[in-house]
Order: structure tokens, then C-alpha cells, then sequence
């Protein structure tokens, strides 16, 4: 049952007011902590009748979409990264073998018509569509898909773990032009629903041409080689990013000629651009629940809402220092107030979660344990790990105009500081943030994180398989040789009681390890015009946008 803790709401108040803003500070600044203009504050918490009238028809156009985000890409290679930034954009630059539609969470035919899966659940033999082409005219053949799931492997990255220990370079073989058969090299359930994500995304082989020493990774921070529905345009870094329709689409015409997203580093700058009408959809991740909540009823917005399997957690980098020791995490995770952070930070929009796998998703541990809030039980943890109170000092790195971070941190340095442990925010561009994290040189982080296939394999892998260290976004640097063989032993079964009990299992021994500390899974919300049809929040790719089948209806 849920707690209301009206003094911690003035607490947060206090915070609010001498360090509103925290995110809209340079990447660089040494303290998170200084004055901040009031005047944006004071725009969040207007009243929607004190804003100008929506400009309506001036701003209407139908063929064009305006999003605005306060995150700017880090790059635009599918095969390097794991930041939904970069995905939301290169999931219209690319097609794959097959994909998600709307709300759903099963894989539906895109490049792949049809397929055959043998008995023993080792061959995949895909059958391509024959008239997709790439942006340069060059058919999409089936040595292009073998070229780009062996590329992905060799990249090493984030899209390396979904085949990891699945498919080599030898696991391909050419039958047609069209045709493709991969053979696993042991049994892999969710491997058609993997080929939907984003790290599965089709390359057209001609970019050997600018491979360099890097896989191509240098050029493909800035261009593509798609075959998607739209081509970039143009990217200036921090300003914004444009997409055109792709006019030999092979698939359905893209619906919006245009796609312009802007990076709007203030979240109040992009409220008011949705209230008049300058843009069409917002960043579900870029305004806080809060200030949702005062844009419900505002002529001319809709706000959307919805379930899914967001999960915002914090990692702890646990290779070396004081969160190596586990009572120290221990500590830690007694320390934190969830019910007063869910009710204050969530506006109650949100639950607690034990661990990697959200609620509703298949091997879903409901038992994981659940740290309660005990400070004696803390202060003792702390004590038996030899540490007295004063003695522990932390960072904890956050991107930077994200409300949700920046109101949870404040929240977590006022409990730690409870239990004598110093904690510091640093605030960052998200591209530097990334860096930082991926590299370990962090000690707090706070993330959110969306599966890109309805498996817990997904989640687990990335969060816990030691080969996941780092850029594979195991931010924890967590490394337990029992995990990855429950998690390897997962990937070979088909029978789904086997993987359901290795997961469960999994989400125990973290839960007691306390590599990382689960905050909330959150319910989705999305503030858009009322003039935008088409737009569904799904489950797993809360931060998906489809571009290609919006359309803008004028009332």
C-alpha cells in the first residue's frame, strides 16, 4: 500500500526551487547544484488558460510531422548502440526481416514474406519480398541479409548480444537470391522476434566501399544505408534532424513527407511549442508526470496513456570501490523511500519492480525480493562493512532535461544523506552520458530501459551476461558465472517452463547481489495534438515513433 508523505513533498518542494532545472547545465559543470532560472519553472506550473491561444491552422501541415526530444543522437549506427535515441530514427532508415505493428508484440512479415522453421527448431529459412531496393537503387537480396547479421557480429557491440551464442559467420546459407536459410547453433525460441529489433536492421553490403579499419563504423555515425521508408535529409547536431520520405518505397507509401525532429533542450520550451501548435508530438520521456497531468484538458492536446514494460532502474558500478561490497549495496537499497519517490516523483503513475523483467512479461519473477525502507537496517549494513557515517562518497550521473532523473536523484541524495552517505549529481548530454556509463566510469547511473522483443532474454542478457559488460549495457559490470550459464542454458531450450524457471531464478541471485537498484516501472503517457492519428504507445518501444503511418487530420 502506498504511502502519502505530504512532508516529503515539501522537502522535494525545497529541492525544486534551489536546484530547479538541474539538466539545462552544461555537460561539463562541476556541480549540479547551482542557482537556476526560475522562469521555466514557473512555465511548467502555469495554468493551461494562461497560455497564448494554440496557433491551430497556421501551424497545420499535413504533410510534415514535427517531434520534439531534449536528446540528441549519439550516432546512427544500428550496430553500435543501445540508446532508443538513435533507434527511434534508424528504425525508419532501415527495414527488417520482420517487425512490430501497433500495439503488438508479435512479429509480423516485413522483409521476410513468409518462413519455414524445422523440426528441431535449428533451421530458419527465410523467403525476401523481391522488389525492396536500398536508398541507392541496389536490390535487397539475401546476401545482403547474411552481410549484415555477420557485421553485426564482428561490430562487438550492443547488437552483438542478441546473437551471441545463437549464430556465427557460419551460420548462413545462400538458396536463392531471395532466399536465405540461418542455422542456430543451438535452439533459440525468440529468435524471430530478435530479427524485429533494430540491431537486426538490413545494411546494403555496397558500404565495404567506406568500411575503413572500423567496420564502417566512422561513416555510419552520420549516413545510412537503408532500405527503409525514409532517408535522412540532414542531422545538425543539436538542433535537429530531417527525414524524407523515401519515394521508391518498395513497401506502403510513408503517410508524412516530412519529418522533422527538433532537439529541444527545455522541456517547458517544448510544452509550449505543442500548445501552439509548432509541434505535433512530444518525447514521452521528456515531460514529467507532473506537468502531464497540468496538460490534460488543454485545448487542443491529447494525452495518451498506456501500460508497458519501461523499467527506470539504477545501475551500480560494482567492479571496484566502495559498491563493490555488497552490503554496501545492501545498505543502499534500504535507504531509498520507493513509496514517497513513486507517489512524489510518478505522482503514484508507476509500481515497484525486483528486478529486470516487468511485470506482465513472460518470466516475470512476482517473488524477486523487494528492499523496504529501513534505515537502522542500513546504518547496520554499513557498519558491518566498515564504513562509518561521512565516510562514503558517490556520484550519480544523469542525462541532462529529464525531469523524472533529475527529481529522482534529488530524492536519492536526500535519503542517502540519511544514512551518511555523500552523494553527488552530475548532469550530462545524453551522448556524453552514454559514454561515460558504457565505459564504467561511473558509480551511480540513472536509466531507463524498453525491450525490443517481449522476451526476457532481452532484458537479462544485456543486464546480466558478463559478455555484456559495458557498451553491451551491462552497466553494472556484473558478473556471475551461475548467471550466464542459466541464462546460455535459456537461450538453447524451447521448452518455456525450463526458460521461465532459469529467469526466475536469474532475478533471485541479482536481487540478493544488488548489482543494480529497480525504481519503477512506470505507466506510459505521450502529449501530442489532437490532429495526430495513427499514434499508439507499444509496450515494449515505448519510445517508438511510426513515422511512416502517422497521419495529421485537421478538426
Amino acid at each position: 500500500m502506498k504511502v502519502k508523505v505530504h512532508w516529503f513533498k515539501l522537502v522535494l518542494l525545497l529541492f525544486v526551487v534551489t536546484v530547479a532545472l538541474v539538466g539545462c547545465q552544461n555537460y561539463g559543470d562541476e556541480n549540479t547544484n547551482g542557482d537556476a532560472d526560475s522562469t521555466s519553472d514557473q512555465t511548467d506550473n502555469k495554468d493551461s488558460n494562461d497560455v497564448d491561444e494554440p496557433a491551430g491552422n497556421e501551424n497545420f501541415n499535413e504533410e510534415v510531422f514535427n517531434f520534439a526530444t531534449n536528446q540528441d543522437l549519439p550516432h546512427l549506427d544500428p550496430h553500435g548502440s543501445a540508446a532508443n535515441t538513435s533507434f527511434r530514427v534508424t528504425y525508419m532508415l532501415y527495414d527488417r526481416l520482420v517487425t512490430y505493428e501497433g500495439t503488438s508484440t508479435e512479429p509480423q512479415p516485413m522483409l521476410a514474406k513468409t518462413w519455414d522453421i524445422s523440426d528441431d527448431g535449428l533451421e530458419y529459412t527465410f523467403h525476401l519480398v523481391e522488389d525492396a531496393t536500398f536508398h541507392d537503387g541496389s536490390p535487397v537480396t539475401a546476401e545482403a541479409v547474411k552481410y549484415s547479421y555477420i557485421r553485426a557480429i564482428n561490430v562487438g557491440k550492443s547488437a552483438a548480444g542478441i546473437f551471441n551464442k545463437v549464430i556465427d559467420e557460419n551460420s548462413f546459407d545462400i538458396i536463392d537470391e531471395h532466399t536465405i536459410k540461418i542455422t542456430l547453433k543451438k535452439p533459440f525460441a525468440p529468435f524471430v522476434s530478435t530479427l524485429g529489433t533494430v540491431y537486426a536492421n538490413i545494411f546494403n553490403p555496397n558500404l565495404e566501399e567506406n568500411a575503413g579499419d572500423d567496420l564502417g563504423q566512422s561513416f555510419l555515425a552520420e549516413e545510412e544505408v537503408g532500405s527503409g521508408p525514409y532517408i535522412l535529409e540532414s542531422w545538425d547536431r543539436g538542433e535537429s534532424l530531417v527525414m524524407k520520405a523515401n519515394p521508391d518505397y518498395w513497401g506502403e507509401a510513408p503517410t508524412m513527407e516530412t519529418v522533422n525532429i527538433q532537439f529541444v533542450s527545455e522541456p517547458s520550451t517544448a510544452r509550449l511549442m505543442l500548445e501552439k501548435g509548432e509541434v505535433d508530438l512530444l518525447d514521452n520521456t521528456m515531460i514529467s508526470p507532473e506537468v502531464l497531468s497540468q496538460m490534460e484538458g488543454t485545448d487542443g492536446i491529447n494525452i495518451a496513456h498506456s501500460t508497458g514494460y519501461q523499467i527506470d532502474y539504477m545501475p551500480m558500478n560494482i567492479e571496484s570501490g566502495v559498491l563493490a561490497d555488497v552490503n554496501v549495496r545492501k545498505a543502499i537499497a534500504h535507504s531509498i523511500n520507493y513509496d514517497a519517490l513513486i507517489e512524489s516523483v510518478y505522482l503514484g503513475k508507476a509500481e515497484r519492480i525486483g528486478g529486470a523483467v516487468p511485470a506482465g512479461m513472460f518470466g516475470y519473477n512476482p517473488d524477486a525480493k523487494l528492499y523496504d525502507y529501513d534505515l537502522d537496517k542500513a546504518k547496520a549494513l554499513l557498519d558491518e562493512a566498515g564504513y562509518e557515517e561521512g565516510e562514503i562518497n558517490l556520484e550519480i550521473a544523469i542525462s541532462e532535461n529529464n525531469e523524472v532523473r533529475s527529481n529522482t536523484a534529488l530524492l536519492l541524495q536526500s535519503d542517502l544523506s540519511k544514512v551518511g552517505i555523500n552523494l553527488e549529481i552530475k548532469t550530462y548530454a545524453w551522448p556524453t552520458f552514454l559514454d561515460l556509463v558504457t565505459n564504467g566510469e561511473h558509480d551511480f547511473g540513472l536509466v531507463s530501459w524498453t525491450p525490443d522483443y517481449p522476451d526476457p532474454d532481452y532484458n537479462l542478457w544485456y543486464f546480466a551476461h558478463s559478455s555484456s559488460k559495458g557498451p553491451g549495457f551491462n552497466l553494472a559490470f556484473y558478473e556471475n558465472s551461475k548467471v550466464d550459464a542459466l541464462l546460455e542454458e535459456a537461450r538453447r531450450k524451447t521448452d518455456e517452463d525450463v526458460r521461465a524457471k532459469n529467469y526466475k531464478e536469474i532475478q533471485d541471485i541479482m536481487a540478493e547481489e544488488v548489482p543494480y537498484i529497480f525504481v519503477a516501472q512506470p505507466n506510459l503517457q505521450a502529449a501530442m495534438r489532437n490532429w495526430v492519428k495513427g499514434y499508439e504507445l507499444n509496450p515494449m518501444n515505448t519510445w517508438y515513433v511510426p513515422f511512416h503511418k502517422i497521419t495529421k487530420v485537421e478538426e
